[in-house]
């Protein structure tokens, strides 16, 4: 690598040796003014991510969805695609290959959001494949923050948050239970996929114990269409965390997390295959992440609520051609991330009225990225940079909250500070700072009612590989038709015809027979990547008002509905986006100066008894600035709805859901408008024998769920994508814990 790389790990070292000098000085200090905590936060918490501070989800004053993996309907999710498919705002792009998904939240892209599994920072990067990778069946839940994120979490905070959490022994033990088993076998006829799954956990005299390994094994994907996207997956995965909680408030995790998905698919996961530019390979994913976590969680210490987190992911993706010309060809592309973390909440209370819970901490991480080719003099992979980046952040936020004779106010001022710093092996540097800051305000004059706003700049600095890219991009020689020649339209009058724009309206030129004459066929150079260590980061500026409403006895005496939903707006300054130019043979990744984007989001939710609706709605609308151009940032009014009935008599929730998008015709003058489209789903699950012995050790429980995904078998493209989704499936789960 290069020389500047044992300075970046040499002040990483520094620092983190700074941040465990400064914590140990400070904590026995602060342990010795402990007090007695008020209760200023006394409701249910669902939020854990969107202030750091558990908060419930109607009062945080920002759109926040959650996702239960095991809820009925989602636990027969393949993927992560599946499970969050009726999330309003949120899409799983790049079409129904499982290895190439990646989220985008109000049409941000995934290198504009942060993503967490269990905390950990999913850092890898690529243009073909996804970001992270997770079997749902290890999931717990999903948490989706939606809107600029960098004030607390840092750099790629723009769309927001998508944090994953995996089980844990408590998340499955029955009532007196303290061991216990989960055993499921699954079954998808669109891809032919089967998917046995086993987990074993328990507790005994403070320990905590959970390890799981599933397994998944698919083939080609049949599409709406009626034909089969060439894709064939077996997925081997596991989980395991080991937990001791002493004196009941200190508590050490350690955690395994692994994932191997050996398959066959195109180069390029998002289109389809091609015997020349999307060549099939054999492709081989690892991803082995590892972390350490403290906690001391004393609820009566108002001064400390230490988290402490050290993690490491290690994701290697190798893929050998199949076909095309260079048969047996190896590349591979790897990420390691190392990275360390210290949180802690300070509580003040001023009056019964008035109170503050500070939140503040620190990180570094790593990233050191490889590529490699067997197929290239010097071994290295083109696009794939070997460089490494070292991130530096500090944070506070301060939770002002105010009981007021008018009404309860949350005050939340944050700000952060980021230091990057990057290089690549043959010299070419990067070292910059940003400051990100974020003011939200939260007003609810009744219990029922709950108005908000927030203004935030957020930022994400340049990935390794937009910064550094070198080689090969791909190969030329292929025909390229500028279409037919073409000339001004006369009037009658022997003058050009204007159009609208004041500009000649051309018409093609014709031969005598009437065809068009072509101009002439150009064959295209090799596309060779071009370094850019001048990108700068792209910085955003939102602002966002939005509304709650939370009442009950509406239509009935025990009916409850919750609404919420915003309007926001961002301005974007230094857009990253690439500049592929085919006829130069070049490809360089460049900023667009500004940008505008413009959108709402509501969600809402109707509860009766066994009964239950949900409705969504989203829109995002983005132009250049400049040039009035859209950009793929613009999402169509989408609306997810869903409708569920428990059926007591037969131990049984039948549900539907559907997903509905007008066409999105708003796009740039390189891109395709895809059509609007509406899919429907079934879902079933029955339960015929939950009994448990008062111990917690009974017979056990069965569970019966049973599914028609796409069931109008709907031929359908998400907004800029290439690859029709999956078509008409039946998906079945069987699962059995004792």
């Amino acid at each position: 690598m290069a020389v500047q790389r044992p300075r970046l790990i040499a002040k990483g070292a520094a620092a983190l040796f700074c941040g465990c000098l400064l914590w140990t000085s400070v904590g026995p200090v602060a342990q010795a003014q402990d007090e007695e905590s008020p209760t200023l936060l006394d409701k249910i918490t669902i939020s854990s991510y969107a202030t750091r501070s558990p908060q419930p989800t109607f009062d945080v004053p920002a759109l926040v969805s959650q996702v239960e993996t095991d809820a009925p309907g989602n636990a027969l999710a393949g993927d992560v695609a599946d499970l969050l498919e009726f999330t309003p705002g949120v899409e799983v792009d790049n079409g129904p290959r499982r290895n190439g998904q990646t989220i985008s939240i109000r049409g941000f892209d995934d290198e504009a959001i942060i993503t967490l599994m269990d905390g950990r920072r999913q850092n890898f990067e690529s243009g073909h494949d996804g970001r992270f990778y997770v079997d749902p069946s290890l999931l717990k839940s999903i948490e989706v923050v939606k809107g600029a994120s960098s004030a607390i979490y840092g750099g790629g905070g723009i769309g927001g948050v998508v944090a994953f959490e995996t089980k844990d022994a408590a998340d499955l033990l029955a009532p007196g239970q303290s061991v216990g088993a989960l055993a499921s076998f699954g079954y998808r006829n669109a891809s032919a996929e089967y998917a046995p799954s086993l987990t074993g956990f328990g507790r005994y005299r403070g320990w905590d114990v959970l390890a799981n390994f599933s397994f998944r094994d698919s083939g080609d994907i049949e599409q709406g269409n009626g034909n089969e996207l060439d894709t064939d997956d077996r997925l081997l995965s596991g989980l395991f965390k080991a937990g001791y909680t002493l004196k009941d408030f200190h508590m050490l995790k350690f955690q395994a997390q692994v994932f191997n998905n050996d398959g066959q698919e195109p180069n390029n996961g998002a289109s389809a295959s091609s015997a020349l530019s999307n060549i099939i390979v054999d492709k081989e994913v690892q991803d082995n992440q590892f972390s350490l976590r403290y906690v001391f969680d004393n609820p009566a210490n108002r001064w400390l609520s230490p988290k402490l987190h050290l993690y490491y992911n290690d994701t290697e993706v190798e893929e050998e051609d199949v076909t095309g010309r260079l048969v047996g060809r190896v590349q591979t592309r790897e990420m390691d991330t190392l990275g360390f973390t210290i949180d802690n909440q300070t509580r003040w209370a001023v009056s019964g009225m008035h109170g503050h819970t500070f939140s503040y901490g620190f990180e570094i991480y790593t990233d050191d990225q490889v590529g490699k080719s067997s197929a290239t003099p010097d071994g290295k992979r083109g696009g794939v940079p070997d460089a490494e980046a070292l991130t530096l952040g500090l944070y506070v936020q301060d939770e002002v909250a105010l009981h007021t004779p008018i009404g309860e106010v949350l005050f939340i001022p944050a700000l952060r500070f980021d230091h990057y710093e990057s290089d690549d092996e043959i010299g070419n540097s990067q070292n910059e700072h940003e400051v990100s800051p974020k003011v939200s305000l939260s007003y609810k004059p009744i219990e029922n009612l709950m108005l908000f706003g927030s203004w935030a700049q957020a930022f994400r600095a340049p990935n390794l590989t937009e910064l550094y890219p070198a080689g090969l991009h791909f190969p030329g020689g292929f025909p390229i038709e500028f279409g037919p020649l073409t000339r001004p339209e006369i009037g009658p009058d022997g003058r050009p015809v204007l159009g609208p724009d004041g500009r000649p309206v051309q018409v093609p030129v014709l031969r005598p027979d009437g065809s068009p004459v072509l101009a002439p066929t150009f064959f295209a150079p090799d596309n060779r990547f071009v370094p850019n260590p001048d990108l700068q980061p792209e910085t955003v500026t939102t602002i966002e008002v939005g509304a709650g409403l939370n009442f009950e006895s509406i239509l009935a005496a025990n009916d409850r509905v919750t609404v919420k939903g915003s309007w926001f707006t961002s301005e974007g300054d230094d857009f990253i986006t690439p500049e592929v130019d085919v006829r130069a043979g070049t490809t360089k990744i460049l900023n667009i100066p500004d940008a505008d984007l413009m959108g709402w989001e509501a969600e809402g939710r109707y509860e009766l008894d066994l009964f239950t609706a949900r409705l969504g709605l989203s829109y995002v609308k983005a132009k250049n600035d400049d040039t009035g151009e859209y950009l793929l940032n613009n999402v169509p009014l989408t609306v997810v709805a869903g409708v569920e009935f428990r059926i007591d008599a037969l131990n049984g929730v039948v549900g539907w859901r559907g997903r509905f998008a007008e066409r999105n015709d708003r796009v740039g003058d390189n891109d395709v408008p895809t059509d609007g489209y509406g899919v429907h789903d079934l879902y079933f699950r029955w339960t015929p024998h939950q009994h448990w012995t008062p111990d917690g050790q009974g017979l056990g429980a069965i569970s019966v769920d049973f599914g028609i995904e796409n069931i109008a078998d709907k031929a359908y493209t998400k907004r800029f994508a290439s690859l029709l989704e999956e078509g008409r499936s039946f998906v079945t789960r069987v699962s059995y814990q004792w």
